[in-house]
């Protein structure tokens, strides 16, 4: 299971969840093209979520590589999103852990189908525009390292964030939280990576003491 970028390939394991962050959003299809063909040609169910735009460009590069997008569709080993609300709970509201069960429902899905394996890849900055937080995200990345990447869930996850929307402390933040990164022309191996049941314990911290905090002031 290899990801190439630039030229420089990883081998990317199951359960792995990668993290690209981009300066432009056309960045996102050539990145995304490249692992789903992976996928596909090992017998993979893969799923693409983002705006318009950009399903349309990875149908385009999907096409370069001389995958049929059209029939990987009929056949349903290719799903293509570009409405938001499969993933927001009540079809409005980001909630990370609805969005992680909606990872673990497409699983579920895609092995009774008879696939071998899941790949998605969703554009967050479209998916929690006006609807998360960044301690919701924060949320959402160390639950699905905690739940995939320590369980080896047969599943490998490219999530996508522009690095020009996020606080420079959020981004810091994100990379600790994946082992595997990609960073404009760069994909590299994340040396700071954290364990993610230690940094769930940390906002768990954290949150308990702005509600004391809230509780004194009272």
């Amino acid at each position: 299971m290899d990801l190439s970028v630039e030229g420089k390939s990883e081998r990317i394991p199951p359960g792995s969840h990668i993290c690209q962050l981009y300066s432009k959003v056309t960045e996102i299809p050539g990145v995304t093209a490249r692992l789903l063909r992976v996928g596909l040609s090992l017998n993979e169910k893969c799923l693409f979520a983002a705006a318009p735009a950009q399903i349309q460009e990875l149908r385009d590069e999907l096409t370069k590589l001389q995958v049929d997008v059209d029939e990987l569709i009929a056949s349903g080993q290719l799903v293509l999103y570009d409405e938001r609300d499969t993933f927001l709970a009540n079809g409005k509201r980001f909630d990370p852990y609805y969005l992680l069960s909606t990872h673990q429902t497409f699983i579920a899905q895609a092995l009774r189908e008879g696939w071998k394996a899941v790949r998605i890849s969703i554009d967050m900055a479209w998916l929690t525009k006006d609807t998360g937080t960044a301690e919701q995200i924060l949320k959402y990345e160390a639950a699905s390292d905690a739940v995939f990447t320590f369980q080896n869930a047969p599943i490998i996850a490219l999530i996508h964030y522009d690095h020009n929307k996020l606080l420079t402390s959020l981004a810091v933040e994100m990379l600790k939280l994946h082992p595997i990164s990609v960073v404009g022309k760069y994909i590299k191996r994340n040396p700071y990576y954290l364990n993610s049941e230690q940094y769930m314990l940390k906002i768990l911290r954290i949150n308990k003491e702005k509600a004391n905090n809230n509780i004194t002031s009272l």
